[in-house]
């Protein structure tokens, strides 16, 4: 007997009491019948099968749910249960199970992610570590205010010692976070340990409180051992770590949430290609920048703006921000939304009327390019933060 989309095995009412992953998808009435969503059930979890090989009772709780199915403007909506004993908390294996094969399917969007409470029983999965009061504490900022963040630039080309005076100038005048760009890539670990240590000598030496966030790329001796990797990072000062988690793999960033204490920020470098809206073959970038970053444990995550020159539209970010926010199953800690790309401080008063007080502000050029002074243009940035929070 072959397994197909016929069975009930793919209704509701069959779902067990393992944890599941919930993941809605939006399909395009024109290319596909409400029926995609059983061949994604069934096609993406155990396909056919024959008797003589596997006993249909274990399938039984392999096999995704389909939950609900709904009619939508110009298409349909379904969410499917994905069985924990499919994945087993590793959220790379659940990414290849939701929208593996189905990335190439024309008019599928994956346009949600949620996570029943019992996955977040399992060490697999922590969710973040740091909140917003922790960093604010850690800069002495207001509670009441956004925080701002710098891009060190032109950060490729630059000295060790160059970064170092740039690092302080910047926290000087008031910045309470600064990463590195991430296209960074330090040929020799040892000389990226020296940047590191550098800066943080500075920092000590004239008691500055900024937070220098380091890109270290992951490379094949990183991945050998990301624990070695992580200690030496933080033994050499740095005080965060960027993460350009869509090249170098969703697993490593949850991988690192376990070795590191330090905090993690992850980059959006690349997910524009993975999707950006709900009305494409794409995966929401409410998923991709907000869920499962967060479910795998990133701190803060970036992404762009509303404002700047590659913004994404409103609503999108909208749907990040409450992805990163909302209230999840165990307690888990919200991300930090960190709105980047073009930003300018007129840009501020829309910021604060988007995100509220809870977010991070990521700004670059207007900082460090502005044909101003680094300490004038942060001052512009902070001025216009210090009136927002007082006006909420």
């Amino acid at each position: 007997m072959i397994y197909t989309p016929a069975l009930r095995a793919v209704s509701a009412d069959k779902k067990d009491n393992q944890p599941h992953a919930l993941a809605t998808y939006r399909v395009d009435a024109k290319l596909h019948r409400p029926e995609i969503f059983e061949e994604i059930a069934v096609g993406q979890t155990v396909g056919a099968w024959d008797e003589r090989f596997v006993d249909p009772a274990l399938l039984q709780s392999r096999v995704a749910k389909i939950v609900s199915t709904r009619e939508i403007e110009g298409g349909y909506e379904g969410t499917i249960a994905f069985p924990w004993e499919l994945w087993h908390g590793e959220l790379s294996w659940l990414l290849t199970l939701t929208f593996g094969k189905m990335s190439f399917y024309p008019g599928v969007c994956l346009t949600d992610l949620a996570f029943e409470e019992g996955c977040f029983a399992s060490p697999k999965l922590t969710g973040p570590k740091h909140t917003l009061q922790s960093f604010r504490a850690q800069v002495g900022a207001s509670t009441e205010r956004p925080l701002l963040m710098g891009i060190l630039k032109p950060n490729v080309a630059m000295s060790a010692a160059a970064l170092a005076d740039l690092y302080a100038e910047v926290a000087h005048a008031g910045v309470q976070l600064v990463k590195d760009d991430e296209i960074r890539h330090d040929a020799d670990f040892t000389t990226t340990l020296r940047r590191i240590e550098i800066v943080a000598n500075r920092k000590a030496k004239e008691n500055l409180k900024t937070l220098y966030v380091v890109h270290a790329p992951i490379d094949a001796s990183a991945q050998a051992s990301l624990k070695n990797w992580s200690e030496k990072l933080k033994s050499a000062g740095a005080d965060a770590l960027l993460i350009n988690v869509w090249t170098t793999g969703l697993g490593t960033l949850q991988s690192l949430r376990h070795l590191t204490a330090l905090p993690l920020m992850a980059h959006p470098a690349l997910a524009g290609a993975l999707g950006q809206g709900q009305l494409s073959d794409s995966i929401d970038p409410a998923v991709l920048l907000g869920t499962l970053l967060r479910a795998a444990g990133a701190d803060l995550t970036l992404f762009p703006s509303p404002y700047g020159k590659i913004g994404l539209p409103k609503a999108t970010t909208q749907r990040i921000s409450d992805a990163c926010r909302m209230s999840w199953p165990a307690q888990v800690l919200p991300s930090i939304p960190v709105p980047s790309a073009g930003i300018k401080p007129e840009h501020v008063p829309a910021a604060c009327r988007d995100f509220g007080r809870d977010f991070v502000l990521n700004a670059g050029t207007a900082i460090f390019a502005s044909g101003q002074s680094v300490a004038t243009s942060a001052q512009l940035f902070l001025e216009q933060l210090e009136v927002c929070s007082r006006a909420q």
